[in-house]
C-alpha cells in the first residue's frame, strides 16, 4: 500500500500551536483559551508577523516566491506613434488612447523578473524581452513589443502593431494566511513566525516579555538568512579543529 503524500512545509496550525505555548495559552489545551484559531485577532497578528518576516528576508536578499503568469491580450497600440507608450497596471491595460479592464498585473506582484512575448493565439516559441530600466526609447512600432520598463507600479511598453501575450515571471509580496490548514511556504520559518506573533500579542500586557520574543524572532530570521547565504555560496562550512584555533599547523 503506497504511503500518504507528505510535504516539507508545515501548516499554519503548527505556528499557532507554538505561539500559544510561548505565551502560556496552552495550559488547558493546545488549541488555547484566548489565542484560539477562531479569535478575531489571531490571523491579523499572524499575518502581521508574516509580512514582517517576508520583508526582512527580502531585504536580506532572499527571493522567497517566484511565480509566472500570462498577461493576455496586450492589444495593438491604438496610435502608431513613436511618442506613445502602453502600460499594464493594477487597474488594467492602457493602449495609448483607451483603458481596458484586462489584463491587469498580478495582485501579489512585488517586482517583475523576466518577460517573454508571442503573438496572441499563436503556438510560437516565447521570445525573451529586454528590460530598459533607464527608460523606453522613442521607436516606430512593429509587430513585437521587444522591450519593457517597470515604473510607477506598472509595466510599460512601446507598443506593437499586433496583439501579443506577455509571460511574466515575478517575485511576490509575501504570504497571507486565511485558515489553520494553510501551508507555511518558507522552510524552517515556524519558530520565527511564532515568536514574532507572540511579541505582537503580548506587547500591550508585558512589553519586556514582548521584547524578548521579538529578539528571538530576529535571531531566528538571521539563522534563515545565514542558511540561505551559505547555500548560495556552495562552500562547505566546518568548525576549526581543536588545537588549531589560532590558525597554526602545529
Amino acid at each position: 500500500m503506497p504511503g500518504l503524500p507528505s510535504s516539507a512545509y508545515t501548516s499554519v496550525e503548527s505556528v499557532l500551536n507554538l505561539a500559544r505555548v510561548l505565551v502560556n495559552d496552552a495550559l488547558v489545551t493546545i488549541g488555547g483559551e484566548i489565542l484560539t484559531d477562531n479569535a478575531v485577532f489571531t490571523f491579523p497578528l499572524l499575518n502581521f508577523a508574516a509580512t514582517y518576516l517576508c520583508n526582512e528576508l527580502t531585504n536580506n536578499g532572499m527571493k522567497l516566491f517566484t511565480m509566472e503568469t500570462v498577461l493576455t491580450p496586450i492589444l495593438a497600440i491604438a496610435v502608431n506613434d513613436p511618442g506613445t507608450q502602453v502600460n499594464v497596471s493594477d487597474t488594467g491595460y492602457f493602449d495609448g488612447v483607451s483603458n481596458h479592464q484586462f489584463p491587469q498585473l498580478p495582485t501579489n506582484l512585488q517586482e517583475p523578473v523576466d518577460l517573454w512575448e508571442r503573438q496572441t493565439g499563436s503556438l510560437a516559441q516565447w521570445q525573451k524581452m529586454i528590460p530598459r530600466p533607464d527608460g523606453l526609447p522613442s521607436v516606430i512600432q512593429n509587430a513585437t513589443l521587444g522591450i519593457w520598463e517597470y515604473r510607477g507600479e506598472a509595466l510599460y511598453f512601446t507598443g506593437a502593431t499586433q496583439s501579443n501575450d506577455v509571460r511574466i515571471r515575478y517575485t511576490t509580496t509575501g504570504i497571507q494566511f486565511v485558515t489553520p490548514n494553510d501551508s507555511v511556504m518558507i522552510r524552517g520559518a515556524d519558530p520565527a513566525l511564532a515568536n514574532l506573533m507572540a511579541a505582537s500579542y503580548i506587547h500591550t500586557r508585558n512589553p519586556q516579555a514582548a521584547a524578548s520574543f521579538a529578539e528571538a524572532g530576529e535571531s531566528l530570521i538571521a539563522q534563515l538568512v545565514t542558511a540561505e547565504v551559505r547555500s548560495q555560496q556552495r562552500i562547505p562550512v566546518s568548525r576549526r579543529s581543536y588545537g588549531n584555533w589560532r590558525g597554526t599547523t602545529n
